[in-house]
């Protein structure tokens, strides 16, 4: 459990605030993971089942009975944007650790593919080394 909340909590972080082109995103709300890899390989449901919430400052992802609050630095004027992560709150051990990646918002879809190498950032979102998810911004109730 600890394995996926760090893993769905590095991944999420990315999604707090974005600017493309100079035009500030609002990422605000709730989203739902639809698809993720590590690896190579799909994650498992649990994954899937964590609440992602975005503020204007942070992410919080909540599994179970884990919470994980992620700050970011982000690099808008890259192709795709770059994301620099760092777990702020999270279970014993966690705190403090690192991940580069990149990310694309397109409507109320986010993807993200990072890294805990710090040597490693990806350049594509396939998943196939390190992290990739795909998340979806539910609607407004």
């Amino acid at each position: 459990m600890k394995t996926f909340a760090l893993v769905a909590g590095l991944v999420a972080c990315s999604a707090l605030t974005a600017r493309a082109a100079d035009e500030k995103l609002d990422l605000a709300g709730t989203y739902t993971l639809v698809a993720g890899k590590k690896n190579g390989a799909d994650v498992d449901a649990t994954a899937k089942k964590a609440q992602y919430i975005v503020t204007a400052d942070k992410f919080t992802i909540k599994g179970g009975e884990i919470t994980f609050v992620m700050g970011y630095k982000l690099d808008a004027k890259a192709t795709p944007a770059q994301v620099d992560m760092e777990i702020l709150e999270g279970p014993e051990g966690t705190k403090g650790t690192k991940a580069i990646g990149i990310l694309e918002l397109k409507g109320d879809t986010l993807k993200i593919a990072y890294s805990l190498d710090k040597e490693k950032r990806p350049k594509e979102f396939d998943g196939k080394t390190g992290y990739y998810f795909e998340l979806k911004k539910e609607k407004a109730k």
